[in-house]
Protein backbone atom coordinates (compact mmCIF):
# COMPACT_ATOMS: atom_id res chain seq x y z
CA UNK A 1 0.00 0.00 0.00
CA UNK A 2 1.24 3.54 -0.17
CA UNK A 3 -0.68 7.36 0.00
CA UNK A 4 -1.84 6.74 -3.23
CA UNK A 5 -3.49 3.43 -2.45
CA UNK A 6 -4.66 3.91 0.56
CA UNK A 7 -7.68 2.29 2.45
CA UNK A 8 -10.83 3.63 3.25
CA UNK A 9 -11.28 1.86 6.99
CA UNK A 10 -7.58 0.71 8.41
CA UNK A 11 -8.98 -0.86 11.45
CA UNK A 12 -5.87 -1.33 14.40
CA UNK A 13 -6.19 -4.02 16.85
CA UNK A 14 -4.77 -2.45 20.52
CA UNK A 15 -2.87 -4.56 22.31
CA UNK A 16 -4.14 -5.29 25.80
CA UNK A 17 -1.62 -4.06 28.32
CA UNK A 18 -2.24 -0.09 28.98
CA UNK A 19 1.54 0.82 28.51
CA UNK A 20 1.57 -0.90 25.30
CA UNK A 21 -1.60 1.08 24.49
CA UNK A 22 0.02 4.76 24.83
CA UNK A 23 3.32 2.68 22.73
CA UNK A 24 0.70 2.81 19.92
CA UNK A 25 0.47 6.39 19.41
CA UNK A 26 3.11 7.17 16.88
CA UNK A 27 1.95 4.29 14.88
CA UNK A 28 -1.41 5.65 14.94
CA UNK A 29 -0.41 8.99 13.92
CA UNK A 30 1.86 7.80 11.01
CA UNK A 31 -1.17 6.33 9.44
CA UNK A 32 -3.12 8.89 9.65
CA UNK A 33 0.00 12.14 8.56
CA UNK A 34 0.25 9.00 5.37
CA UNK A 35 -3.44 8.60 4.94
CA UNK A 36 -5.06 11.56 5.51
CA UNK A 37 -8.02 10.16 3.83
CA UNK A 38 -8.42 7.08 5.49
CA UNK A 39 -11.14 6.56 8.31
CA UNK A 40 -8.11 5.24 11.11
CA UNK A 41 -10.73 2.74 13.47
CA UNK A 42 -9.15 1.12 16.79
CA UNK A 43 -10.17 -1.29 18.77
CA UNK A 44 -9.55 -2.28 22.40
CA UNK A 45 -10.53 -2.61 25.82
CA UNK A 46 -13.55 0.06 26.41
CA UNK A 47 -11.52 1.92 29.07
CA UNK A 48 -9.12 2.88 26.28
CA UNK A 49 -11.48 4.74 24.58
CA UNK A 50 -10.96 7.72 27.39
CA UNK A 51 -7.49 7.01 27.41
CA UNK A 52 -7.15 7.82 23.57
CA UNK A 53 -9.78 10.38 23.46
CA UNK A 54 -8.68 13.86 21.58
CA UNK A 55 -5.87 12.42 19.40
CA UNK A 56 -6.81 14.06 15.85
CA UNK A 57 -5.49 11.27 14.76
CA UNK A 58 -8.31 8.59 16.04
CA UNK A 59 -11.67 8.99 14.01
CA UNK A 60 -13.76 6.15 15.93
CA UNK A 61 -12.79 3.25 18.81
CA UNK A 62 -14.29 -0.30 18.70
CA UNK A 63 -15.36 -1.44 22.14
CA UNK A 64 -13.89 -5.22 22.74
CA UNK A 65 -14.71 -7.90 25.57
CA UNK A 66 -18.47 -6.58 25.42
CA UNK A 67 -21.52 -8.35 25.07
CA UNK A 68 -20.82 -8.39 21.52
CA UNK A 69 -18.18 -10.61 20.02
CA UNK A 70 -15.50 -9.42 19.06
CA UNK A 71 -15.88 -10.73 15.16
CA UNK A 72 -18.75 -8.51 14.96
CA UNK A 73 -17.64 -5.63 16.71
CA UNK A 74 -14.96 -5.45 14.35
CA UNK A 75 -17.20 -6.39 11.04
CA UNK A 76 -19.18 -3.02 11.74
CA UNK A 77 -16.16 -1.01 11.20
CA UNK A 78 -16.35 -1.95 7.87
CA UNK A 79 -12.66 -1.87 7.75
CA UNK A 80 -10.67 -3.09 4.53
CA UNK A 81 -7.33 -3.40 6.69
CA UNK A 82 -6.21 -4.68 10.20
CA UNK A 83 -3.69 -4.30 11.78
CA UNK A 84 -3.02 -6.82 14.15
CA UNK A 85 -0.73 -5.52 17.13
CA UNK A 86 -1.40 -8.67 19.84
CA UNK A 87 0.44 -11.93 18.97
CA UNK A 88 -2.47 -14.33 20.11
CA UNK A 89 -4.48 -16.19 18.54
CA UNK A 90 -7.60 -14.83 19.32
CA UNK A 91 -7.20 -11.28 17.91
CA UNK A 92 -6.13 -12.81 14.53
CA UNK A 93 -8.72 -15.26 14.57
CA UNK A 94 -11.75 -12.34 15.76
CA UNK A 95 -10.20 -10.38 12.92
CA UNK A 96 -10.48 -13.47 9.87
CA UNK A 97 -13.93 -13.80 11.45
CA UNK A 98 -14.81 -10.36 10.66
CA UNK A 99 -13.78 -10.93 7.08
CA UNK A 100 -12.00 -8.36 7.08
CA UNK A 101 -9.83 -8.25 2.95
CA UNK A 102 -6.38 -7.68 4.81
CA UNK A 103 -5.29 -8.73 7.55
CA UNK A 104 -1.28 -7.73 8.75
CA UNK A 105 0.52 -9.30 12.10
CA UNK A 106 3.25 -10.98 13.57
CA UNK A 107 4.67 -14.96 13.00
CA UNK A 108 3.30 -16.50 16.07
CA UNK A 109 2.15 -20.05 17.00
CA UNK A 110 0.89 -20.61 13.72
CA UNK A 111 -1.25 -18.11 13.28
CA UNK A 112 0.12 -17.46 9.24
CA UNK A 113 -3.19 -18.77 8.16
CA UNK A 114 -4.97 -16.34 9.62
CA UNK A 115 -2.95 -13.21 8.26
CA UNK A 116 -2.27 -11.93 4.71
CA UNK A 117 1.03 -10.54 5.39
CA UNK A 118 3.46 -11.78 7.67
CA UNK A 119 6.01 -9.61 9.96
CA UNK A 120 8.17 -12.01 11.94
CA UNK A 121 8.35 -12.65 15.34
CA UNK A 122 10.17 -10.81 18.19
CA UNK A 123 13.57 -11.85 18.67
CA UNK A 124 15.00 -9.43 21.29
CA UNK A 125 13.68 -7.11 23.63
CA UNK A 126 12.95 -3.83 22.29
CA UNK A 127 10.19 -0.46 23.14
CA UNK A 128 7.12 -1.15 21.53
CA UNK A 129 7.08 2.05 20.11
CA UNK A 130 9.83 0.58 17.78
CA UNK A 131 7.97 -2.83 17.45
CA UNK A 132 4.86 -1.43 16.50
CA UNK A 133 6.57 0.82 13.50
CA UNK A 134 8.22 -2.24 11.77
CA UNK A 135 4.82 -2.38 10.50
CA UNK A 136 5.02 0.94 8.38
CA UNK A 137 7.05 -0.71 5.58
CA UNK A 138 4.79 -3.56 5.58
CA UNK A 139 2.38 -1.00 4.29
CA UNK A 140 4.40 0.90 2.21
CA UNK A 141 5.11 3.36 4.32
CA UNK A 142 8.24 5.24 5.86
CA UNK A 143 9.35 3.36 8.98
CA UNK A 144 9.88 6.28 11.58
CA UNK A 145 9.54 6.12 15.29
CA UNK A 146 8.07 8.77 16.74
CA UNK A 147 6.94 9.64 20.57
CA UNK A 148 4.23 8.71 22.38
CA UNK A 149 1.52 11.22 22.87
CA UNK A 150 -1.66 11.60 25.10
CA UNK A 151 -4.05 14.27 25.10
CA UNK A 152 -5.41 14.82 29.12
CA UNK A 153 -8.23 17.37 30.12
CA UNK A 154 -7.74 20.91 31.22
CA UNK A 155 -9.06 20.29 34.67
CA UNK A 156 -9.82 17.48 37.50
CA UNK A 157 -12.79 16.45 39.05
CA UNK A 158 -11.02 15.26 41.85
CA UNK A 159 -10.98 17.37 44.99
CA UNK A 160 -6.83 18.50 45.66
CA UNK A 161 -5.49 20.46 48.74
CA UNK A 162 -3.65 23.36 47.87
CA UNK A 163 0.27 21.99 47.37
CA UNK A 164 3.22 23.32 45.93
CA UNK A 165 4.27 20.17 44.44
CA UNK A 166 1.88 17.03 43.77
CA UNK A 167 3.66 13.31 43.30
CA UNK A 168 1.42 11.13 41.64
CA UNK A 169 2.27 7.58 42.95
CA UNK A 170 1.34 4.32 40.93
CA UNK A 171 2.82 1.63 43.11
CA UNK A 172 0.76 -1.32 41.26
CA UNK A 173 1.54 -3.17 38.56
CA UNK A 174 -1.08 -5.77 36.70
CA UNK A 175 1.98 -8.44 35.69
CA UNK A 176 2.25 -9.39 39.07
CA UNK A 177 4.02 -8.81 42.97
CA UNK A 178 6.81 -9.19 41.06
CA UNK A 179 7.09 -6.07 40.21
CA UNK A 180 5.86 -4.09 43.24
CA UNK A 181 7.88 -2.13 45.65
CA UNK A 182 7.39 -3.52 49.69
CA UNK A 183 4.16 -1.09 51.03
CA UNK A 184 6.35 -1.00 53.97
CA UNK A 185 9.19 0.64 52.18
CA UNK A 186 7.04 2.64 49.74
CA UNK A 187 5.07 4.44 53.08
CA UNK A 188 8.90 5.54 54.25
CA UNK A 189 9.62 7.69 51.22
CA UNK A 190 6.06 8.98 50.49
CA UNK A 191 6.37 9.91 54.51
CA UNK A 192 9.54 11.63 54.62
CA UNK A 193 8.68 13.15 50.58
CA UNK A 194 5.57 14.79 51.91
CA UNK A 195 6.96 15.86 55.84
CA UNK A 196 10.18 17.05 54.77
CA UNK A 197 9.93 17.92 50.85
CA UNK A 198 6.18 19.13 50.52
CA UNK A 199 5.12 16.76 47.99
CA UNK A 200 1.43 15.74 48.19
CA UNK A 201 0.96 12.39 47.05
CA UNK A 202 -1.61 11.14 44.57
CA UNK A 203 -2.24 7.51 44.63
CA UNK A 204 -3.76 6.04 41.33
CA UNK A 205 -4.62 2.53 40.41
CA UNK A 206 -6.57 0.25 38.68
CA UNK A 207 -10.45 -0.69 39.72
CA UNK A 208 -8.29 -4.21 40.73
CA UNK A 209 -6.12 -2.27 42.89
CA UNK A 210 -8.66 -0.36 44.87
CA UNK A 211 -8.29 -2.52 47.99
CA UNK A 212 -4.26 -1.95 48.01
CA UNK A 213 -4.43 1.40 47.69
CA UNK A 214 -6.79 1.91 50.73
CA UNK A 215 -4.77 0.25 52.34
CA UNK A 216 -1.51 2.59 51.67
CA UNK A 217 -3.17 5.67 52.22
CA UNK A 218 -4.52 4.32 55.91
CA UNK A 219 -0.69 3.32 56.46
CA UNK A 220 0.53 6.85 55.31
CA UNK A 221 0.74 9.61 58.34
CA UNK A 222 0.27 12.22 55.67
CA UNK A 223 -2.82 13.70 53.74
CA UNK A 224 -3.14 12.32 50.22
CA UNK A 225 -5.26 11.94 47.42
CA UNK A 226 -6.78 8.74 46.70
CA UNK A 227 -8.22 8.02 43.00
CA UNK A 228 -8.63 5.29 40.89
CA UNK A 229 -10.16 4.61 37.24
CA UNK A 230 -13.34 3.23 38.64
CA UNK A 231 -14.08 6.50 39.85
CA UNK A 232 -13.57 8.64 37.21
CA UNK A 233 -11.89 6.71 34.39
CA UNK A 234 -8.46 6.80 32.63
CA UNK A 235 -9.46 10.34 31.43
CA UNK A 236 -9.18 11.40 35.25
CA UNK A 237 -6.06 9.46 35.30
CA UNK A 238 -4.19 11.63 32.53
CA UNK A 239 -5.65 15.15 34.02
CA UNK A 240 -4.19 13.84 37.62
CA UNK A 241 -0.90 12.86 36.01
CA UNK A 242 -0.28 16.13 34.15
CA UNK A 243 -0.88 18.16 37.11
CA UNK A 244 1.95 16.41 39.51
CA UNK A 245 5.32 17.25 39.11
CA UNK A 246 6.76 14.29 39.15
CA UNK A 247 5.02 10.66 39.05
CA UNK A 248 6.67 7.53 40.93
CA UNK A 249 5.70 4.09 39.48
CA UNK A 250 6.81 0.90 39.08
CA UNK A 251 7.30 -0.54 35.21
CA UNK A 252 3.52 0.03 34.70
CA UNK A 253 0.85 1.30 32.23
CA UNK A 254 1.31 4.88 34.72
CA UNK A 255 4.77 5.23 33.54
CA UNK A 256 3.89 5.67 29.83
CA UNK A 257 0.88 7.76 30.45
CA UNK A 258 2.97 10.01 32.11
CA UNK A 259 6.24 9.70 29.74
CA UNK A 260 3.59 10.51 26.53
CA UNK A 261 1.90 13.36 28.76
CA UNK A 262 5.53 14.88 29.58
CA UNK A 263 5.29 14.67 33.41
CA UNK A 264 8.70 13.27 34.80
CA UNK A 265 8.95 9.58 35.96
CA UNK A 266 11.05 8.23 38.59
CA UNK A 267 10.57 4.23 37.76
CA UNK A 268 11.60 1.29 39.94
CA UNK A 269 12.34 -1.76 37.35
CA UNK A 270 13.20 -5.53 38.99
CA UNK A 271 12.26 -8.51 37.01
CA UNK A 272 11.51 -7.03 33.67
CA UNK A 273 13.95 -5.99 30.87
CA UNK A 274 13.37 -1.61 31.05
CA UNK A 275 14.48 -2.17 26.66
CA UNK A 276 10.64 -3.00 26.52
CA UNK A 277 9.68 0.14 27.81
CA UNK A 278 12.97 2.75 26.75
CA UNK A 279 11.14 5.33 25.01
CA UNK A 280 10.48 8.80 25.79
CA UNK A 281 14.04 8.65 28.14
CA UNK A 282 14.51 12.21 28.26
CA UNK A 283 12.50 12.27 31.72
CA UNK A 284 12.47 9.20 33.17
CA UNK A 285 14.86 8.45 36.13
CA UNK A 286 15.68 4.54 36.17
CA UNK A 287 15.97 3.08 39.74
CA UNK A 288 17.41 -0.46 39.53
CA UNK A 289 19.92 -2.85 41.12
CA UNK A 290 22.47 -3.44 38.41
CA UNK A 291 24.12 -5.70 40.40
CA UNK A 292 21.90 -8.61 40.89
CA UNK A 293 22.25 -11.30 38.44
CA UNK A 294 18.14 -12.59 38.97
CA UNK A 295 17.07 -9.00 36.94
CA UNK A 296 14.96 -9.40 33.81
CA UNK A 297 14.04 -12.81 35.03
CA UNK A 298 10.23 -12.14 33.95
CA UNK A 299 8.92 -13.98 36.93
CA UNK A 300 5.03 -12.85 38.09
CA UNK A 301 6.07 -14.08 41.88
CA UNK A 302 9.86 -13.69 43.05
CA UNK A 303 11.17 -16.68 44.38
CA UNK A 304 13.45 -15.71 46.86
CA UNK A 305 12.67 -14.73 50.16
CA UNK A 306 13.52 -11.13 50.04
CA UNK A 307 12.87 -10.16 46.50
CA UNK A 308 16.20 -7.96 46.18
CA UNK A 309 15.24 -6.71 42.89
CA UNK A 310 12.87 -4.34 44.66
CA UNK A 311 14.30 -4.45 48.69
CA UNK A 312 17.55 -3.43 48.00
CA UNK A 313 16.43 0.29 46.30
CA UNK A 314 16.41 2.31 49.53
CA UNK A 315 13.30 4.39 50.71
CA UNK A 316 16.19 7.48 50.26
CA UNK A 317 17.55 6.39 47.11
CA UNK A 318 13.41 7.02 46.15
CA UNK A 319 13.11 10.17 47.87
CA UNK A 320 16.48 11.56 46.01
CA UNK A 321 15.17 10.91 42.48
CA UNK A 322 12.02 12.21 43.40
CA UNK A 323 13.45 15.91 44.00
CA UNK A 324 15.81 15.63 41.75
CA UNK A 325 13.37 14.81 38.96
CA UNK A 326 11.10 17.47 40.40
Amino acid sequence: MSPDSSPSVALVRLPNPLGDVVMTTPLLRALKTAWPKTRIVVAGKAPYEKLLEGLGFVDSFVILGGKCPDHLALKRACADLAIILPNSWSSAIAASRAKIPMRIGRRNQGRRILLHRVLPSISEAAPMTELYADFLPELGLPREIGAAELVAPTTTRTTLPDSERYLAVAAGAAFGPSKKYPQTMLVQALTQLSEVHGFHPILLGSPNERAELEELAARLPVKTTLTAPNDYGLDEAKALIQKADVMLAMDNGARHMAAALGTPQVVLYGPTHPQWSAHALEKTTILRREELDCLNCHRKVCPLSDHPCMTRIAPETIVHAVITSS
